[in-house]
């Protein structure tokens, strides 16, 4: 059965809610700049980097059974967070609402009771469950399956001064006791609710397609990896 959709890990249908038709999952845009040249013919593309894409609309088409429920359903179906799609399991968008509007103003005069929820989605689609990664011995390899960079979360256990190396970045890190937290999505450094940006020098890594070497030096005892594994 595909007539759902997940928000925030609360399915549709425990509002009475059905999908008739399921969004095509499309590729988002490379953000670009064409630039018309003076004297030759086609434009200039211009990258604004690799791996930059534009958000998306993803629309899903639902009925609703009880329409007393409508505000219940308008304070669910607001602001931002994860979107599941029965078209593809497995994992989730980072989206928003798009159309923050009264439902009943759409639903006032449609006898099937049928309307449109538009998702504003971030390019990447991250697979769920996935399980941290353990490293004892530097010089490990980690593969990500995935079709585009990851940005891990990544706690580093050792103490006093260690050097990081995630594929081709290097973090050097100092006055380390116990452990220090390496979060690239939020780009922080931490320790549980401790700032520790001051420990750390370097950019925080990421995990590129295929195989990324991890190793260091100093006293570490092992490396924790919360992957993030993500796909367009």
């Amino acid at each position: 059965m595909k007539d759902w959709f997940s928000w925030n890990s609360v399915r549709c249908t425990e509002y009475g809610i059905h999908v008739t038709a399921q969004p095509s999952i499309i590729r988002p845009s490379e953000r670009v700049t064409f630039t018309n040249v003076p004297g030759r013919p086609g434009s200039l593309t211009t990258l604004e980097a690799d791996d930059v894409y534009d958000d998306f609309i993803l629309p899903v088409e639902c009925t609703v059974s009880d329409l007393s429920r409508l505000p219940e359903i308008c304070t669910w179906l607001r602001g931002s967070g994860k979107l599941q799609l029965a078209a593809r399991p497995g994992g989730f968008y980072n989206a928003r609402v798009a159309n923050q509007i009264e439902f009943s103003k759409i639903l006032r005069n449609h006898e099937n009771r049928a309307f449109t929820v538009n998702f504003r989605c971030q390019p990447f689609w991250y697979q769920e469950n996935v399980p941290e990664i353990t490293i004892t011995a530097s010089g490990t390899f980690v593969t990500n399956p995935g079709s585009v960079f990851s940005e891990p979360v990544i706690t580093i256990y050792g103490s006093g001064e260690i050097t990081l190396m995630v594929g081709m970045t290097i973090v050097e890190l100092d006055g380390i006791t116990d452990s220090i937290t390496l979060d690239s999505p939020l780009m922080e450094a931490y320790q549980g609710v401790v700032s520790m940006n001051s420990c750390m020098s370097g950019d925080f890594p990421t995990l590129l397609p295929g195989q990324n070497a991890i190793s260091w030096t100093g006293n570490v005892t092992k490396v924790v990896i919360q992957p993030n594994w993500r796909y367009l």
